[in-house]
């Protein structure tokens, strides 16, 4: 009976202490994963008409009025469910697909950033786009928190009408 109640306890506690917490974070990390998902969708829309190239190509048919470098710069970080899961597979190694969707998010936002700058100047097209990404901080033990940012930039282009 003793042995019973001993187990009744610890199951008790992980679930008050380990579990609970765990799925709070899940369920409050999710939410806001969707709503700026939704956010970046939309946004996405919005400016899809705007190019953007990694070549350094100009239109030669047309006369260059205005020319400007153009970032977009975000930095993400997971929640703690998804750092608790991706120390986990750490352990055993392989894909940590957890820190996929945050990375998705960063590099997503950031070329919107950039649009948006672009867009503001009246820009025809953004040549010469490139991307750099960093993890952000450490824990303790040398361990990524799950911080990423990422930079976009490029070249910004109004032609004249």
């Amino acid at each position: 009976m003793d042995n019973l109640l001993e187990l009744a306890i610890t199951v008790f506690f992980f679930i008050l202490f380990t579990a609970g917490p765990l799925y709070f974070w899940y369920r409050v990390g999710k939410h806001y994963e969707n709503k700026h998902f939704a956010s970046i969708k939309e946004r996405e829309a919005r400016f899809n008409n705007l190019p953007f190239s990694p070549s350094d190509t100009l239109d030669e048919s047309k006369h260059v009025e205005a020319l400007m470098l153009v970032t977009g710069q975000v930095v993400i970080g997971s929640d703690p469910f998804k750092r608790y899961i991706a120390s986990l597979v750490n352990l055993v190694g392989g894909r940590i697909s957890v820190f996929e969707a945050p990375l998705d998010r960063a590099r997503r936002e950031a070329i919107l950033r950039m649009k948006e700058k672009a867009a503001k100047m009246q820009a025809d097209e953004v040549i010469n786009f490139r991307m750099d990404t960093m993890s952000v901080g450490s824990s303790k033990g040398g361990e990524p928190m799950g911080i990423v940012e990422v930079v976009a930039y490029g070249t910004a282009i109004r032609y004249s009408k």
